[in-house]
């Protein structure tokens, strides 16, 4: 191999590894949480709360050690709502029996209140139901599928987030709405860790090569 056609090779070979280290925290970045539904805001109708077949209704699927995120607000005058996540099979139920939302157990997550130009709070607790604005206007909720304590438990499976609520406002008004984002964990992390692997192990075998064909080239003439 003459040694022109060696520098190339060497250039790609080191190229390709530098673009692995640079594209894994790139893409771990990136791709680290994905949006599957953003509303600002969401409206739904204060008849929500008496039948499931009128609340807003969100399907999200769960794979091992996926979290799901929720960022609910609700900041609209009169209006107030209560959100919770329960398994595809009691929602597909309640549908067909256009159940009451209120009387049905939601499944257990945690959640920390936003404040105004900081992160969520420091303490993160848990519940089956959320509402607002009578427990606080803006949360931040994750949820794997259970919970004990403070710490997320992953059961794999489909699940609904539900929103149901009221407006307290005159009776010709009926809208209830409120702001929400849903968001899953991403590929970003498995990427990044793949990326990272295969540019140092680029680096290595390359390295090794390198040595290997310096000591040829001096002891083993």
């Amino acid at each position: 191999m003459s040694r022109l056609l060696k520098k190339k090779t060497a250039y790609i070979i080191i190229g390709l590894a530098v673009a692995c280290l640079i594209l894994g925290p790139l893409f771990g970045i990136f791709l680290d949480k994905l949006n599957i539904y953003e509303q600002n805001p969401e409206i739904i109708q204060e008849d929500s709360s008496s039948g499931m077949t009128k609340a807003f209704a969100h399907p999200v699927t769960l794979s091992k050690d996926q979290k799901l995120i929720i960022e609910i607000s609700e900041f609209y005058p009169n209006s107030s709502v209560t959100i919770k996540i329960i398994a595809k099979s009691v929602y597909d139920r309640a549908y067909s029996l256009n159940s009451t939302p209120g009387g049905i157990s939601g499944l257990e997550f945690v959640y920390s209140e936003f404040g105004w130009g900081s992160s969520p709070a420091g303490s993160t607790v848990g519940t089956s139901a959320l509402s607002l604005p009578s427990s606080g206007i803006y949360f931040y909720i994750e949820f794997m599928g259970d919970r004990v304590g403070d710490s997320l438990i992953s059961w794999p499976g489909d699940y609904y987030v539900i929103v149901y609520g009221s407006n307290s406002g005159p009776s010709s008004n009926t809208n209830v709405p409120f702001d929400i984002t849903i968001k899953v964990d991403g590929p970003g992390q498995t990427l990044n860790n793949f990326l990272i692997f295969i540019g140092a192990f680029i680096i290595i075998i390359y390295v090794m090569a390198a040595l290997i064909s310096v000591l040829k080239a001096n002891y083993l003439r």
